[in-house]
C-alpha cells in the first residue's frame, strides 16, 4: 500500500489498534471515517469531534493536503455540526447540500431504506466488487463503471433521487480518494476493499501515500471521468450495433 510513514502526530501506533465499535458509539456513511474511529485517531465513540482534530486526522493519516481537508470539513460542519463539535452519525443528513449522497457504492439511498443510508450494505458493495474484471482488483475503470452503474440504477428506482452538478462533482471526487487511500497504481485489491467497507479497519500493513492535493485531485478525478466517457461510449456503439 502506499509509501510514507505516519508523522511523529501519531508516532506510538500502538495507541490505535483496531476496535469493533459499540452499540452506543457513533458512526458515519463513511468508511474512511469509521475507520479512523475504530482505531482510535478519532474519538472511538465518534462524538463531539472538533474540527482541528479531524483535520489533523485526515492529513496525518490519511494523507490529504490542507486545503483537500478543510474542504470537506468546512461543507462537514457547515451543514451538520453543533456549536463547533459533529458526531460521526450527524454526517447521515440527507439533503442537497449535504455530504451523504444517493448513489452510493456501499450504502442504499435513503429514500429505498427508510433512512438507514448510515449503515453498511452487503449486497450493494458485492455489486462494487462484481465491476471487478480480474476478480482481484478494482482498477479506475472498473471504479468508474460502478460509479456510472449506481447513479443509473438510483435514476431508475428512487423517486426520491437527489442529483445535481455539485453531487455529481462529489461523487468523482469521493471515488479519486477512495483509489488513492486505497489503491496503489490505480488498483485496489479486492481484500484490500473488503477490509476497509465491510470491517472499517486499515488494510494489513497500510500505509499512507504522500499528501494528495488539489492537483493530484484534479488529475485523479479527470482519470476517472475519462474513463466513464469511454465507457458510455463505447456503450453507445454497441446499442448502435445490437
Amino acid at each position: 500500500m502506499g509509501n510514507s510513514k505516519s508523522t511523529t502526530v501519531f508516532a506510538d501506533e500502538t495507541q490505535y489498534s483496531y476496535e469493533v465499535p459499540g452499540p452506543h458509539d457513533s458512526r458515519s456513511p463513511c468508511p474512511a471515517l469509521n475507520t479512523l474511529a475504530n482505531h482510535g485517531y478519532l474519538p472511538r465513540d465518534g462524538k463531539n469531534i472538533r474540527p482541528e482534530v479531524l483535520q489533523i486526522v485526515l492529513q496525518e493519516k490519511m494523507g490529504l493536503s490542507w486545503i483537500a481537508a478543510k474542504s470537506i470539513i468546512g461543507q462537514a460542519y457547515k451543514t451538520v455540526g453543533k456549536n463547533g463539535l459533529l458526531s460521526l452519525s450527524n454526517l447521515s443528513y440527507h439533503a442537497p447540500e449535504s455530504i451523504e449522497r444517493d448513489a452510493s457504492l456501499s450504502r442504499l439511498d435513503a429514500a429505498l431504506c427508510n433512512n438507514q443510508q448510515g449503515n453498511f450494505n452487503q449486497q450493494r458493495f458485492n455489486t462494487f466488487l462484481s465491476f471487478s474484471k480480474d476478480g482481484k482488483c478494482l482498477t479506475t475503470n472498473d471504479v468508474a463503471a460502478a460509479r456510472l452503474h449506481f447513479k443509473v440504477d438510483s435514476k431508475a428506482n428512487n423517486p426520491e433521487f437527489l442529483w445535481n452538478k455539485k453531487i455529481q462533482k462529489a461523487m468523482w471526487t469521493e471515488a479519486s480518494i477512495l483509489l488513492y487511500i486505497l489503491g496503489k497504481h490505480g488498483r485496489i485489491s479486492i481484500e484490500d476493499a473488503k477490509l476497509f467497507f465491510e470491517d472499517e479497519t486499515f488494510p494489513r500493513g497500510w500505509q499512507k501515500h504522500s499528501s494528495f492535493g488539489v492537483r493530484q485531485l484534479h488529475s485523479a478525478t479527470k482519470a476517472l471521468k475519462n474513463a466513464a466517457h469511454e465507457q458510455k461510449k463505447q456503450q453507445r456503439i454497441n446499442d448502435e450495433n445490437a
